[in-house]
């Protein structure tokens, strides 16, 4: 069942198995998780006074919890504006730089198959915490240009050889 439509008893009841501060991070987690992603896609955000208020939690708290959702891609939410909600599959308005950056890349040669993607110096170059980058990257990914797994590089995200996509497409539809 989605955290979405668990009941906030079960989830205070489930925090109650952690350390303190972990219980109330993941409770408050839950609950903004449950409250936002209840409202319709492109449905601006309300304000952190009012968040705060109907949720019974300090902004701090809904600041962190809104941080993770938007690293995770359920919401554009930033100091410069953003704050909405993002449909299903809809790309992070700060991703798109990167994403046609690694397109390009692929494209012109740049990253070869079988290349780690450098990511700390993608996400430098377009103004992305480190943190962000697999939610940027998520189109690449769903689209078999890249993949995420281990290799001689250790644990990063990979050019795939096209024709290794191919492949996986003609899998798929056996």
């Amino acid at each position: 069942m989605p955290p979405e439509t668990l009941p906030i008893e079960f989830l205070r009841a489930a925090a109650e198995h952690q350390a303190p501060e972990a219980q109330l991070h993941a409770l408050h987690l839950a609950m903004v998780r449950a409250h936002v992603t209840a409202l319709p896609a492109g449905t601006k955000l309300p304000t952190l006074a009012d968040l705060s208020a109907v949720l019974g939690i300090t902004e701090t708290s809904l600041t962190s919890a809104l941080r993770r959702l938007d690293l995770e891609g359920e919401i554009a939410y930033s100091y410069r504006g953003h704050r909405y909600r993002l449909g299903p599959g809809e790309q992070h308005p700060f991703d798109v730089a990167l994403d046609r950056s690694v397109r390009d890349g692929i494209r012109e040669g740049k990253h070869r198959p079988g290349d780690a993607l450098p990511t700390g110096i993608l996400a430098q170059r377009h103004g992305l915490d480190i943190e962000a980058v697999p939610r940027a990257l998520r189109g690449v990914i769903r689209d078999g240009l890249v993949t995420d797994r281990d290799g001689p590089a250790g644990r990063a995200f990979y050019v795939r050889d096209p024709q290794e996509a191919v492949l996986d497409q003609v899998r798929a539809s056996l």
